[in-house]
Formats: C-alpha cells, sequence, structure tokens
C-alpha cells in the first residue's frame, strides 16, 4: 500500500469538522515552534484550536458581538472598549475576575507580559444576563427544535455571563486565567447564546421590558463594572459582584454520573469498595483542568493548606496551575508546590517523598496532598502506588491521581486514591468534539467526610446540558473505542521497541516509553506497577442497566492506553521522522484519529531554564508524543514504517558528520 498523505489542511481539525471541534492539524515540526514563538501566519491560519488554549469558533464570536455592543450601548466608556481593540473572556463564574487580576501582575509572568499599575486598570469587569435562554429540552423534539434554533424559550432559563476584558497587545499577559483553570464558557453555551446579543441597531437590552417578564429572549448588561486594579488594591467593590446564576442540570448529568460509577464498579479491584460508590461521589466539570481547579479550592476551603506535591511529568497546565494558586506558592518556594520530577526509579522517589514529608513533620507542618498522574503523559511512568499510600498514611496527607492517561476503563487505582480526577474530554468522549472533567471521591478515604461535605457545599453547576448530552453520546462508545485503542497502541509500541532494539547502528529510536515496554532505566517501572492496578480481564462482563447501554461491554479487555511517546537518538532524526509521519499533528490525545506532536519542544523548549528543568527527568525535546487512534494496525503501521526511512537516512547523515 502507498501511504497517503494527510489531507486536512493546515488549522483545520480532524475530521469531521464541527464548530465544537477540540483538535487542530499543525503539519510539520517546526509548524508548531513557530506558533509557539508567536508567528503571526501560522496564527492567522487557525480556523480551529484547542479551546482551552484560547477563546476560539463560537467563544470568539460571542466575545466580539458582546465587545461590539458594548462599544454601541455605551459610547461614552471611559474605556473605549472596541473588538478591534479589546479582548474578551467570558465565564460563568465571578471569581474569574480575581484570579485574572492576579494572573496578569504575577511574577510568573514575563516582564515582557507582566502587567503594570497602568495595565491592570485598563483591565474591565463587566456582567451580562440573559434571559429565556432554552438550555434543557424538556424532550427529544424540544432538542431536535433547541439544535435548529426554533424551539420557545423559558423565563426560568437565566444566564450570567462575567467578562474579563482587556487590551489586545496585552493579551499574552492575561491568556493563562482561560487556560490553566479551565473554567471558561464551552463553544455549545455560547452558541446557544449568541443570538441574544443585541446587534448595534438594537439598542440594549432591558431587564424590566414585558417580553422578559413573560419569558421572551433578552440580553442585559447589568449596571456594575469594575476595573482590575479594583481587584488588587482590595476595595469593597468585590463583594458588590452580581450573584451568579450558574447553569441547570440535565438528565444527562446524572446518567453521566450513572456512567461513570458504573465504569468503576466494572471489574472492580476491590469489590466491596466499588460496591459503596454512588453518584453523589462524582462532580463533573467543564475540563479536565477545571476539576483540577476546583479540587484545588476545594482542599483550601477544608484547611489542606500545605504544598502541594507532584510526581513525574504532569500536564503542563496543571504545572503551571499548581504553580501559581492562591494559598499554595510563596516566593521562596518552601510552603508552595512541590515537584519531584525524575520518577523512574519509583524506590528513589518514594525515598524522596518520605524524607520530604518527614521534614516538614518535624516542623509541626504537613503536605496539602500529593498529585500524580498514573501513567504520567507524557513519559508514560506509573509510579508505586502502593508504597505512595503507605506513606500518604504515616504522614497524613492525600493522595490525588489523576488516571486521564491510562483511564477508568482500564485503570482503577481507587483502592490507593483518595480523590481520582479524569479528562473527559480525553478516550471518555473519543471524539474531539466536547470537553469536561470529572472529580471521584473515594468512600474509604479518612478525607472523604471532609471533602465530601465541602465539594457539595461549593460544587457549582458550569456543564451545559448542551456539553453533557453530547458527552453522554460520545461515551456509550468508550469501551469499544477504548478496546481498539489499547490493541493498537500495544501493536505500534511493540513494533517501534522491537525495530529500536534489532536495527543496525547508527542509532534511531532511544527507547520507547509505554507500559507494557520495560523501561530502560528501572526493571520496576512501567508494567509491573501499572499492571497491579489494571481491572480484571476474566470476570465476566457485567449485564444489565447501565452495561447493556455501552457498546463493548461484552468483549472489552483492559489495557495500557492509547498513549505512547518516541525518544529518539537526536532532535534532529526526530524531526525527519515526525515531518515524514503521515497522521494528524496536533495538541489533543484519546481522539478517533491517531494524532501526535512534538510535546517537549512546544511546551518547555522556547525558555532555556524550564527546557533543562524538565529534560533533566526525562521530557526531552526529541520526544514525539503518539496518541493512536481508531484506524486499521496495519495501516498505521505501513505509516510509521515510511517515516522511520527518513528518520534513518538523517541519522546516516548526522554520523558522517
Amino acid at each position: 500500500m502507498t501511504v497517503k498523505p494527510i489531507t486536512t489542511p493546515l488549522g483545520h481539525s480532524l475530521p469531521p469538522h464541527t464548530p465544537h471541534a477540540l483538535t487542530v492539524h499543525l503539519p510539520g515540526w517546526d509548524t508548531f515552534i513557530r506558533l509557539r514563538d508567536g508567528d503571526q501566519e501560522i496564527g492567522k491560519q487557525l480556523k480551529s484550536m484547542y479551546p482551552r488554549f484560547s477563546p476560539l469558533s463560537c467563544v470568539k464570536e460571542l466575545g466580539i458581538k458582546l465587545l461590539t455592543h458594548l462599544s454601541f450601548a455605551y459610547p461614552e466608556s471611559e474605556s473605549d472598549i472596541s473588538p478591534t481593540t479589546h479582548g474578551c473572556l467570558p465565564f460563568t463564574t465571578p471569581d474569574a475576575f480575581s484570579l485574572a487580576a492576579a494572573h496578569c501582575i504575577s511574577h510568573h509572568r514575563a516582564d515582557e507580559h507582566r502587567y503594570s499599575d497602568s495595565d491592570v486598570s485598563k483591565v474591565e469587569f463587566r456582567v451580562v444576563e440573559f434571559w429565556g435562554v432554552p438550555l434543557v429540552p424538556n424532550s427529544a423534539a424540544d432538542a431536535t427544535a433547541t439544535a435548529n434554533g426554533t424551539k420557545t424559550a423559558t423565563a426560568t432559563d437565566k444566564v450570567r455571563l462575567y467578562l474579563v476584558i482587556y487590551p489586545l497587545p496585552k493579551a499574552k499577559g492575561i491568556m493563562g486565567v482561560w487556560t490553566n483553570p479551565g473554567i471558561g464558557i464551552s463553544t455549545r453555551l455560547a452558541e446557544v447564546l449568541l443570538p441574544f446579543v443585541p446587534t448595534s441597531s438594537d439598542g440594549d437590552g432591558d431587564s424590566s421590558s414585558p417580553e422578559a417578564e413573560q419569558g421572551g429572549r433578552d440580553m442585559k448588561v447589568l449596571d456594575w463594572k469594575a476595573k482590575g486594579s479594583d481587584f488588587i488594591s482590595g476595595t469593597p467593590i468585590k463583594e458588590d459582584i452580581p450573584e451568579p446564576t450558574y447553569l441547570p442540570e440535565s438528565d444527562a448529568h446524572e446518567k453521566l454520573r450513572e456512567r461513570i460509577v458504573a465504569l468503576c464498579q466494572r471489574m472492580p479491584r476491590d469489590v466491596e469498595l466499588a460496591s459503596r460508590l454512588t453518584t453523589k461521589d462524582v462532580f463533573l466539570y467543564t475540563t479536565g483542568m477545571a476539576a483540577v481547579f476546583r479540587l484545588q479550592e476545594a482542599f483550601l476551603n477544608a484547611g489542606r493548606r500545605g504544598p502541594v506535591v507532584a510526581l513525574g511529568a504532569v500536564f503542563h497546565s496543571t504545572f503551571h496551575l499548581f504553580e501559581e494558586l492562591e494559598g499554595t506558592t510563596t516566593t521562596n518556594g518552601e510552603e508552595g508546590f512541590k515537584h519531584f520530577g525524575e520518577c523512574e526509579d519509583s524506590d528513589k522517589v518514594m525515598d524522596q517523598l518520605e524524607e520530604y514529608a518527614k521534614g516538614l513533620k518535624q516542623k509541626g507542618r504537613k503536605v496539602g496532598y500529593v498529585f500524580v498522574e498514573f501513567p504520567s503523559n507524557p513519559l508514560v511512568v506509573s509510579v508505586d502506588l502502593g508504597r505512595l499510600r503507605k506513606i500518604a498514611d504515616e504522614y497524613d496527607f492525600p493522595v490525588v491521581v489523576d488516571d486521564t492517561v491510562g483511564s477508568f476503563c482500564n485503570l482503577d487505582v481507587l483502592p490507593v486514591a483518595d480523590v481520582v480526577v479524569s479528562s473527559l474530554t480525553k478516550t471518555f468522549s473519543g471524539y474531539a468534539d466536547v470537553m469536561a472533567g470529572s472529580v471521584l471521591l473515594s468512600p474509604s478515604s479518612r478525607y472523604y467526610s471532609l471533602l465530601s461535605s465541602t465539594l457539595t457545599t461549593t460544587h457549582h453547576n458550569a456543564l451545559s446540558p448542551s456539553d453533557a448530552a453530547h458527552l453522554l453520546s460520545n461515551s456509550t462508545s468508550y469501551l469499544a473505542r477504548s478496546d481498539t485503542h489499547n490493541r493498537n497502541a500495544q501493536k505500534l509500541a511493540s513494533f517501534l521497541h522491537t525495530y529500536s532494539t534489532t536495527h543496525q547502528p547508527p542509532r534511531v529510536i532511544s527507547r520507547v516509553l509505554y507500559p507494557s515496554i520495560p523501561s530502560t532505566t528501572s526493571s520496576t517501572t512501567g508494567t509491573g506497577y501499572y499492571q497491579q492496578y489494571m481491572r480484571s480481564s476474566t470476570a465476566p462482563a457485567p449485564t444489565g442497566p447501565p452495561y447493556d447501554e455501552m457498546e463493548g461491554n461484552d468483549f472489552f479487555t483492559p489495557g495500557f492506553g492509547c498513549l505512547l511517546s518516541i525518544d529518539f537518538s537526536s532532535k534532529r532524526v526526530a524531526k525527519a521522522f515526525y515531518d515524514h509521519l503521515h497522521v494528524h499533528q496536533g495538541p489533543h490525545i484519546g481522539a478517533h484519529l491517531t494524532i501526535t506532536m512534538p510535546f517537549n519542544d512546544l511546551l518547555w523548549g522556547a525558555e532555556e531554564r524550564e527546557r533543562k528543568y524538565h529534560a533533566g527527568y526525562g521530557a526531552v525535546p526529541e520526544q514525539v508524543r503518539v496518541s493512536v487512534g481508531l484506524e486499521e494496525w496495519e495501516d498505521l503501521k505501513e505509516v510509521f514504517e515510511e517515516a522511520l526511512k527518513f528518520a534513518e537516512e538523517e541519522a546516516v547523515k548526522e554520523a558522517a558528520c
């Protein structure tokens, strides 16, 4: 078979394209780097992008319409707001205001992006209110009508948005408040709200209009505004913010919780523990990062104010979030974020963690909690969770496990975790067109009562009913898709590992990182620790509702997940391979199609200090991350074989230099 090039244009999403696509195709290593470094020519070609990175699609359109409306409805505004001079970040929660103000002046911002006192005074906060929003369809017919824009709205659905308005030249200094906490509105919510924004000829909406009172559609800019500087100086204006409406839940929300519980009860390692799970132990969020962010808030609200400790490679937004969250970060680093990066020698890192916890105890302090990805992204390292649990019990700190990469159809970490967080955006959804996240509390945790009461009190729904419904539909095939992901990824990892160990010099691949492949630096890391927490593959598949609704329930076999990484002998060889690899190239994992990216060079390569730090524990720039899709295995194999030929040629040239 002749390998077919990818025909998706640069800047477009993986097919099929929708306004809610999460992916973008960025062919070629240097395309990523140009985008990272701010190349406007690449930026102008983006028709799609991961929505949590920056507002695009319907969210961007909504922001432009709101700014246009503000410029016409309030021409006397001293800030002279317009879409040509300002950007708009819409949220459903007012805490976005304080987060934005703190973020843009933080010492973590680069000098050229950090806001001065003058800059932060130019950030404006506004609140807008929508009435009669058709958020929750009452029937299948209503759902169809809503999608077509014909459903009659009801006055019971009211939505308030909190707008962070900033000068466009200073976008880089404030965009992290959208990216890292992950609490911005979704494209589906924006799509529903777009028709409500008045055009310039409509004037402002009127809260006292008969149409609003009788259930018509309307929008109003509330009589409240503030500047970023108001939230830094500590003036009382922060206490006067209009109360949030949040979003109503639908049947889909509860069915999602039921499905997550059922999956966690499917072939568990601890039957008794799994049987105690209920939907009250599951909390849903707009993104995986929002789940991490709100859980961090819950720990602070519950009094866990010690340092957050992260083990190994963690998702870059998680890393940045832990660096900056109020209450965990201090300038001296002692009582902030502690990172143990090198985890391939699990005994060594557990010794270091134990010594660290012991040192805190001697000072009368405790670890706030330990956060670990199992396995990690992108290094796919699995640590010794059993020993981690023992250390946590001895020194009294919670263990939070992010199982996104392995995914809870394959793994059961509940026996050792106090909390499990998951990005439902990835394989659970599977089609790269909806975002969500979850927090799952373990009923056996000594912190269960504390966290359950805190989250129950503080959790407010921000996941739109349309997103919940779409995620519920997508996840029906979760088990069937995951079965294919597991088989394809394991076959690819085995093929590449065999190639790396048998190929004649000069060397092309240094190592393949995947849980089924033994680690090159430690015989106890990887397969052994991962397999300890795999779900049973021999127990009979459960039957009855809700399992009968899950495609693949009768044949799914737990495996090692969809993610693997490849370390090449040099960055030059890695680029030769990557630039001739005919799969989609962009940020995301768990999609229906294979997608790759130079993860470390993109995210850590711009700044020398960061590059060296992360390379020190294995996140090297010559690594390629691969999220394996649902293609036919033989087709995938030929694509990778073809790319390896170019890598071999480059390795020979490099050796001759």
